[in-house]
């Protein structure tokens, strides 16, 4: 697990599949005064519920301000940053750019080190992403960070990444259980969905992902006593990371700015690093319908 500055020569699918960071130092695009100004003002609402300022490009919508009355600065911002960070990602995956979907881009402008979630939800523990409400259907997470903190870097830590992560974890976390689908409770959750009731319909394997999520955050052994290694994201720097193969954790830092798409396992340079494709191999079974 290393990280990898990109230039001339650099697969960048290559990077992020096999579980690297994709850095930039110089922050690889431009993020304007006015957005980052605005951001600086902004403040946020600290409870659980609201991790990060989310801005959701699909209803073109801001939440987790403690201030509405901040929104007319902060959605506009947010906007054109998550414009400028897709137009950026385009630019140097344009193979994934052709099958993802855009997700949601977010300000975290809460300083981690210390603060106070619930275990599920604590950044300063290694975990793999899933999303509760937006499953992938054996898709990938991207995801693209900058620290716009003028004098702090970010202090993360990662841990080796899905492909050695999962033979020794996946069957202790109770891998067995979500392989036989409850058939009819999906079928419910699909006819809720088609009156327009919102539910989520998960597949094996989003459902399995976000316990794993929980159970990684959980396990003490794991935490403690498994391989981790440390990087100091500095002031202006912009990184890559698949965060669904990587178990990453935040330590510290404030004023980061993030933009998500989700990747189609059809367009990786080689689909079978996907978590779903280790998981399949795994049990020999189909776990993303």
């Amino acid at each position: 697990m290393t990280i990898v500055t990109a230039g001339p020569g650099v697969d960048n699918r290559e990077v992020l599949e096999r579980g690297d960071i994709l850095f930039f130092p110089d922050g690889g695009y431009e993020i304007s005064a006015g957005i980052r100004t605005a951001l600086m003002g902004a403040t946020q609402d600290a409870r659980s519920f609201h991790k990060n300022i989310a801005y959701k490009p699909n209803v073109d919508k801001v939440s987790g301000l403690k201030d509405p009355a901040q929104e007319a600065a902060i959605h506009p911002a947010m906007r054109e940053y998550s414009k400028a960070a897709l137009a950026f990602l385009t630019r140097i995956l344009p193979d994934y750019a052709k099958g993802w979907k855009v997700d949601y881009a977010s300000f975290r402008s809460i300083e981690e080190k210390g603060r106070d979630l619930p275990l599920n939800k604590r950044n300063d523990l290694l975990h793999v992403d899933a999303f509760p409400t937006r499953p992938v259907f054996g898709d990938m997470i991207l995801r693209c960070f900058t620290n716009v903190n003028p004098t702090q870097s970010r202090e993360w830590i990662t841990g080796d990444p899905f492909k050695d992560l999962a033979p020794v974890f996946a069957k202790q976390a109770g891998l067995d259980h979500y392989l036989k689908p409850n058939t009819l409770l999906r079928a419910s959750v699909r006819m809720l969905q088609s009156a327009g009731i919102p539910v989520v319909d998960r597949s094996p394997y989003d459902a399995f992902m976000l316990h794993f999520h929980d159970w990684l955050k959980g396990n003490a052994d794991y935490q403690k006593n498994n391989a981790k290694y440390h990087f100091d994201l500095p002031p202006g720097a912009t990184w890559l990371v698949f965060t669904d193969l990587v178990p990453h954790a935040v330590l510290s830092g404030r004023l980061a700015l993030e933009q998500t798409v989700i990747v189609s396992r059809k367009t990786l340079k080689d689909p079978a690093n996907a978590p779903a494709s280790i998981l399949e191999r795994m049990t020999g079974m189909t776990l993303t319908v």
